[in-house]
């Protein structure tokens, strides 16, 4: 049986700065991709958030802008320089307490590792194998190995892969680029919110740790959509005001380390709504698309780790994301531990139960 108690004295809810920069900068290059997402899941995205990225792009150049849309993909599930960013963090996680030693971090970062784990990003997302068994350590520091491994893997986007090419080619000034954009971003843009984002990021911590330590189970399964098994050291939760309601669960199996978990500030009101007859929309308009439906009848066999299931569907990695992220967005699926492996679990009863409430309101 489950120790709750003991479970949630390995939670650690606080707020992290430098993770709220990377959100912020991520999630206002991003933010017609992520109206859009929202729009399907009928979720409202805060008017004070709204106003922020309104605030943020009026403080930006136009050339600043244009460098952000080059440089962030335009889908919310595809990474380009925020997977580039993540690295830098986790690498330089425990000597960072803030933006500024975040932005001394990255200023110190080999510009051929910045652009090989862009290069790794982007092939990520389009399931290719691209590194011909060459050991990564070789590549993250061998530019023109890398470049001629990136050369003879091409993308289906030939623009995006002229465009990786280039990066690759010139990785100093992909450094320079990327890191003008995240300092200007960091002056005009997050110095003016940076304390009305720390005031929200911590009353959120606060509200979370009274949370799950009132309802531990719950709380776990549906706000942070995780098994209680992943938790099986001192896990480290951030709060972030910008992602909203999206969970990032970085593991580190390292002695010491503690995991990482991004949780949104209204994870828990999003997952707990009422499901009402606008819930049970959202219910048929995901098991209404046949590449969601497949991952449920796969998911109602046995459970599956994200590439498995991404080549038993023949989807990229981006795509198993995004859809995943619809069915979690209901409670359909969790994540959870097995064989050192995080695996999807299919709810099947949160599947009865809402194909229940559809016969309750479709057959009244």
């Amino acid at each position: 049986m489950l120790d709750w108690e003991e479970i949630v004295e390995r939670l650690r809810f606080s707020y992290h700065e430098q993770i709220e920069f990377m959100s912020a900068v991520t999630i206002v290059a991003q933010f017609e991709h992520i109206k859009e997402f929202a729009r399907e899941v009928h979720f409202s995205i805060d008017d004070e958030l709204t106003d922020m990225v309104e605030a943020a792009n009026a403080s930006l150049s136009k050339h600043v802008r244009g460098e952000m849309a080059v440089f962030f993909s335009e889908n919310m599930f595809k990474g380009k320089l925020d997977y580039v960013m993540v690295h830098v963090y986790l690498r330089h996680r425990e000597q960072l307490g803030t933006p500024e030693d975040y932005l001394a971090s990255y200023r110190a970062m080999p510009a051929n590792e910045l652009v090989s784990h862009l290069a790794a990003a982007i092939y990520s997302d389009e399931k290719m194998e691209w590194t011909m068994g060459h050991d990564w350590s070789e590549i993250s520091k061998d530019g023109e190995l890398l470049y001629k491994l990136a050369a003879a893997s091409e993308l289906s986007d030939h623009a995006e892969h002229e465009t990786l090419l280039e990066h690759i080619r010139y990785p100093e000034e992909y450094k320079q680029r990327t890191l003008f954009l995240l300092e200007q971003f960091y002056r005009y843009a997050y110095l003016p919110i940076r304390d009305r984002l720390r005031e929200l990021g911590e009353a959120g911590a606060e509200k979370y740790k009274a949370l799950f330590k009132e309802k531990p189970e719950q709380a776990i399964r549906d706000v942070a959509k995780m098994d209680a098994e992943l938790i099986d050291k001192e896990t480290d939760i951030h709060v972030s005001y910008f992602a909203q309601v999206r969970v990032s669960i970085h593991r580190d199996d390292q002695a010491g380390q503690a995991h990482l978990v991004v949780l949104g500030v209204n994870n828990d009101a999003f997952a707990w709504q009422r499901e009402d007859q606008e819930t049970i929309e959202r219910f048929l308009k995901v098991i209404a698309d046949k590449r969601r439906l497949e991952m449920i009848e796969l998911l109602h066999s046995k459970n599956y780790y994200g590439n498995e299931l991404a080549q038993a569907l023949g989807l990229t990695p981006a795509a198993i994301s995004y859809h995943t992220n619809m069915l979690f967005d209901l409670n359909l699926i969790h994540l959870i531990k097995s064989d050192n492996r995080i695996y999807y679990e299919l709810d099947k009863e949160k599947i009865a139960y809402y194909w229940e409430q559809t016969k309750r309101v479709l057959l009244p």
